[in-house]
């Protein structure tokens, strides 16, 4: 539901045990280590244990692929058998047919029939391995039974090697005094801890990155992954369980980022919380930050003082703002806009700093925004203040009414009282305009893929707001949406000053090319990249419509050359680059001498 809007080719945390998803932290390259030594060495018994969901079935079926072709492998997943039936099992597994009077026959039977088998594969070279899961549910008939398998054996080696996998109580069973002849006979034992809150993040990039490629691997915020560490204490089926909801959250908000509201409500829900609270709105945030400057502005103590006007605003948020007392109204955010004149910029010291009349925005309260590029950009030295003057709504429209122009739509913005980010990428969708997000973005990236963007900058108030990145010199860039005059000039350290990396790319894809390609892809669309990469001077093999390792290749090299991370697929980031290099595609440019900003 919820891969197409992140960008991403199939869900990165499902809770099938995918080798391909398996995350090494530290505690699991060493159990891996150890699995591996165990089974080269012979080992009779090897014992892992972990917490529910901690990783070992996964962390068993990439060992099954480390295995070479001489490993023969019985893997049972259903432990609670009979003896006889475990033999059976176990037989079935190997590919054993019983015939005679060994069908349906005794235990000595069974034991006889799989004792042939193994000194026949031994003869060949090959080894065998029984892998049973979740052994803590063994009976212990059961257990006794495959303590007695590895009995079988020749005067110097083990005919099978045994490893069981289970949950905590796996090793107490193995601590008890009637299984002490089992315990010491196990050459490898195993716990697999919880991973850390620093594996945690990793853990959730990986499979991201697993999922899509290095260009959405930063989906989910510092913030939400320590949200995801405090639910899941570690331990990865629970991180997968709440980023995926959380995920499914964001995505019926049309948030393309995950915050840490997206990952309590999901936990909250994962609890059974009788009535979890929905994440905030986005929305709500330019509301919010209106409601409180507006009530500074017309004084605090009118509405009954500060845990007065708290407890009103929060009525008002929950929808129940209709039961407020008449004599004293909630102010009106609809005139959130006013807040930028001169005459009120005297009575308001943001974020404790020295009053916002300082604030150096040259001629921009007097000049009127009829034409952005009628005059030269007026020049702002404090950009956390100069935006901390405007509503969040009234910056966001301006800063979409500029990315309109850039891409040359014609367009009428929506009302500062109603714009929202989730309505910008739904009307930039209309326009064929896609949006593609990230949160660790930096300049030199910006320059490099030279398209229109918008970025999430902090005010002075702790308000985020959203503006264009109109232009990007060496040493200063402009930007709209900071001012209602059009556009304005910062230092590159000032805008480092505010920015926190938040970046939002319109870009639009040119050609009717799948979200992703990669290897293995066929037909026109990889057809398609052969030839433009043939024209850049990435690829010069024979135009196959076969997305194979030559094509790769060409891949590598041309994200390399453009300084992109050479994954060797081709997702949003890489089509930018090539409809850039190909020069025939109507893309507009930010990567320039400030002053040539509206380039179609």
């Amino acid at each position: 539901m919820y891969t197409a809007f992140f960008g991403l080719r199939e869900k990165p945390f499902a809770l099938s045990p995918d080798p391909r998803f398996l995350y090494l932290s530290e505690a699991h390259r060493e159990a891996l280590a150890h699995l591996l030594y165990g089974i080269e060495q012979g080992e009779g018994f090897i014992a892992v244990t972990g917490e529910v969901g901690t990783g070992k079935t996964t962390l068993c079926r990439t060992l099954l692929r480390r295995l070479g072709g001489e490993v023969e492998v019985a893997f049972l997943f259903n432990p609670k058998l009979s003896a006889q039936e475990l033999l059976e099992a176990i037989l079935v597994e190997l590919g054993v047919e019983l015939k005679g009077d060994r069908k349906n026959g005794s235990v000595r039977a069974l034991i006889d029939a799989l004792n042939q088998f193994l000194l026949e594969k031994r003869a060949n070279g090959k080894r065998v391995l029984l892998i049973v899961d979740e052994a803590q549910g063994l009976l212990p008939e059961t257990l006794e039974q495959i303590r007695l398998l590895s009995n079988l054996e020749t005067e110097s080696d083990k005919l099978i090697q045994i490893l069981l996998l289970g949950q905590p109580e796996l090793d107490t069973m193995l601590e008890s005094p009637d299984l002490r002849q089992l315990r010491q006979r196990i050459g490898v034992r195993w716990r697999l801890a919880p991973l850390s809150r620093d594996e945690t993040a990793s853990y959730v990039r990986h499979r991201l990155q697993i999922s899509a490629g290095a260009e959405r691997h930063h989906v989910f915020g510092d913030a939400a992954l320590s949200e995801v560490f405090r639910f899941s204490g570690g331990i990865p089926r629970l991180v997968n369980l709440v980023c995926d909801r959380a995920l499914l959250a964001a995505y019926g908000e049309s948030a393309p980022q995950i915050g840490a509201e997206y990952v309590k409500h999901a936990a909250a829900e994962l609890r059974g919380d009788s009535e979890p609270r929905a994440p905030r709105p986005r929305w709500l945030a330019p509301l919010v930050a209106t409601g409180v400057a507006a009530a500074l502005v017309a004084g605090v103590a009118a509405l009954g003082g500060p845990r007065e006007l708290t407890r009103r605003f929060e009525t008002w948020r929950s929808g129940a703002s209709a039961t407020l007392a008449a004599s004293t109204p909630v102010p009106d955010v609809a005139a959130a806009p006013a807040l930028a004149t001169p005459a009120l910029t005297s009575e308001v010291d943001l974020a404790g700093a020295a009053p916002v009349a300082a604030v150096a925005v040259e001629a921009a309260a007097t000049s009127t925004p009829a034409d952005a590029s009628a005059s030269a950009p007026a020049r702002v030295d404090d950009l956390g203040r100069a935006l901390a003057l405007r509503a969040p709504g009234a910056t966001a429209a301006d800063a979409y009414a500029a990315v309109l122009r850039a891409w040359s739509v014609e367009a009428s913005a929506p009302s500062p009282a109603v714009v929202s980010f989730a309505e910008i990428v739904g009307d930039l969708a209309n326009h064929d305009l896609d949006v593609f997000s990230f949160t660790a973005a930096d300049l030199d990236q910006l320059r490099a893929l030279d398209h229109p963007v918008l970025l999430d900058i902090e005010a002075a108030d702790g308000v985020r707001r959203v503006v264009a990145l109109r232009s990007l010199g060496v040493d200063d860039a402009e930007l709209e949406g900071v001012v209602a005059a059009g556009p304005v000039r910062v230092s590159i350290d000032e805008l480092h000053r505010y920015w926190l990396g938040d970046a939002h790319l319109v870009w639009r894809d040119f050609e009717p090319l799948p979200e992703l390609m990669r290897s293995g892809d066929t037909g026109d669309s990889v057809l398609w990249l052969q030839r433009a990469l043939g024209e850049v001077g990435a690829y010069a093999g024979t135009e196959t419509g076969r997305f194979d390792w030559a094509t790769e290749d060409a891949v590598r090299i041309f994200q390399s050359d453009r300084g992109l991370d050479p994954d060797g697929t081709v997702g949003p980031l890489t089509k930018m680059a090539i409809y850039r290099a190909l020069g025939r595609y109507a893309v507009p440019h930010v990567a320039q001498v400030s002053g040539a900003g509206d380039a179609g």
